[in-house]
């Protein structure tokens, strides 16, 4: 079988290093260098931490560290364990996230609801905010060590990863796959996985398949302050978030995974929204370690995102056309776990339930 995967990021190069244990032919195109685009604007973090948690996502996150672990273990890749904190700003929320607390230590992981009191303890302003959820096992990734990681994998594997190749079109004979048109020439393909991030409603339309992605903006600004040694990556009820990086840097960024419908951007026109500045710059209000901080550098990110928050993996309606996209935010959290249901998809293994809960005819009716 031949396959072409369509976007090196860090769901599409896990894919390559997954599908490279098979026999199959696998392809990867990427328009530019591989993870230099939403994969490098995300904070990179490994995320055990949410204030909903279902068994289902505790699954999902399972199967994807146990590569990251596996990676770890041999040295392959680096992380720094920040743990998360999660600032309710209301009481409603803080209930919210006490509940959680509970739910995760039933999943195993370390999980506490900490009070009003105890926020400053972790670099955080208490006044004005009700608690917090913290986790301590969440992890800092650099995210283009990570692709680089699965792509050195993958091509290990004997994976043609090709950069700088962009995917212009989605051929179809007869209704079905047939391969993809690039800028250097046709490949043909049995196969076709959109895990083109941004891109992937794009490549959608050109397969002939519509499926339920919007956009949010992932703006981030880098500053640096006197001091973020004891912050963990810290996130806000209001959906700021800050992530340090070292002892005096951070990144202060916006966690939106809302799903709004036919809400796009394009992705190489993105600036930082006005709205979104004037909150990062007044963010020593709440962690007086970043006091007379000054901006570093900043970008815009995008986020592809689903109604129901999971990542679409599957076959879509028109044959041979794939989707591993849709992640809503936690690309670096589920990459891993993504390319194996996509992988036992392919090998017709997965289990009926996961299937059912990521396969893109979930919206269907």
């Amino acid at each position: 079988m031949r396959i072409v995967i369509v976007g090196g990021g860090i769901v599409g190069t896990a894919l390559a290093a997954r599908l490279g244990e098979g026999d199959d032919a696998v392809a990867l195109c990427e328009r530019s260098s591989l993870g230099n685009e939403t994969t490098a604007a995300s904070a990179g973090m490994f995320m055990w931490e949410r204030p909903s948690p279902a068994r289902f996502g505790q699954r999902l996150r399972d199967r994807a560290w146990s590569t990251y672990g596996d990676l770890l273990e041999r040295d392959a890749i680096s992380a720094d364990r920040l743990g998360i904190l999660h600032v309710a700003e209301s009481e409603g929320f803080a209930a919210t996230l006490e509940e959680a607390a509970e739910t995760l230590e039933e999943y195993g992981v370390d999980a506490s609801f900490v009070s009003p009191a105890e926020l400053s303890a972790f670099g955080v302003e208490p006044d004005g905010f009700s608690g917090g959820l913290r986790t301590t096992a969440d992890h800092a990734f650099e995210p283009t060590e990570l692709v680089t990681a699965f792509a050195d994998r993958a091509r290990d594997r004997g994976v043609d990863v090709r950069t700088e190749t962009e995917v212009t079109d989605v051929v179809l004979a007869d209704g079905a796959v047939a391969g993809v048109e690039t800028d250097d020439g046709h490949l043909e393909a049995d196969v076709v996985v959109n895990a083109a991030g941004p891109w992937a409603p794009t490549l959608n339309e050109w397969a002939g398949v519509s499926l339920p992605l919007c956009h949010t903006l992932g703006p981030m600004l880098a500053l640096e302050g006197k001091s973020t040694a004891d912050l963990p990556f810290t996130l806000f009820e209001s959906r700021r978030y800050v992530r340090p990086v070292g002892d005096a840097r951070a990144y202060v960024g916006e966690f939106q995974t809302d799903y709004v419908e036919g809400q796009r951007y394009e992705p190489t026109e993105l600036r930082i929204p006005d709205d979104f500045r004037a909150a990062a710059l007044s963010i020593d209000d709440v962690v007086p370690g970043l006091v007379d901080h000054s901006v570093v550098d900043e970008w815009v990110g995008l986020r592809t995102v689903t109604p129901d928050g999971l990542p679409i993996v599957g076959e879509t309606e028109t044959p041979g056309f794939y989707a591993a996209c849709g992640p809503t935010g936690l690309g670096i959290t589920l990459a891993p776990a993504i390319a194996d249901v996509l992988a036992e998809t392919l090998e017709g293994t997965v289990e009926p339930t996961v299937k059912s809960r990521l396969s893109p005819d979930r919206f269907s009716g």
